[in-house]
């Protein structure tokens, strides 16, 4: 049987080669190109995923951050709370020491005044 008797042309398998390389190229081809897309797309959820890792811990950072404000601002009104208490007792501690310095003082120079007065009168 002659090729031509098939109806096909006497390059029939070089066609049907050079079909079946052209196909493979681009079936190889675009293996390669979704491949690609893949790694991009990968890169790209990667890249997400240290975003949201950064944010998740710049957010933890701020938290703890307000929280120890929050700790030191409650502090600082307890120290403000505790200095004005410690004003007002030394406040009323002063003025009885004062008050007893002064008449530890007054009945000294009163008994100085009377003895001298004792002694100038001659009683």
């Amino acid at each position: 049987m002659d090729e031509r008797d098939s109806g096909h042309p006497l390059d029939w398998d070089q066609s049907q080669r050079l079909l079946a390389r052209t196909f493979d190229s681009w079936r190889a081809e675009f293996r390669s190109i979704l491949e690609d897309h893949r790694r991009e797309i990968q890169a790209r959820l990667e890249k997400i995923e240290r975003e949201i890792e950064k944010k998740s811990d710049k957010e933890n950072v701020d938290l703890l951050v307000r929280n120890v404000q929050d700790d030191l601002h409650r502090h600082a009104e307890d120290i403000k709370n505790l200095q004005a208490g410690l004003n007002e007792k030394m406040g009323v501690e002063t003025m009885w020491k004062v008050i007893g310095l002064v008449l530890t003082v007054g009945g000294a120079v009163g008994g100085v005044v009377g003895f001298v007065v004792h002694l100038l009168t001659g009683k």
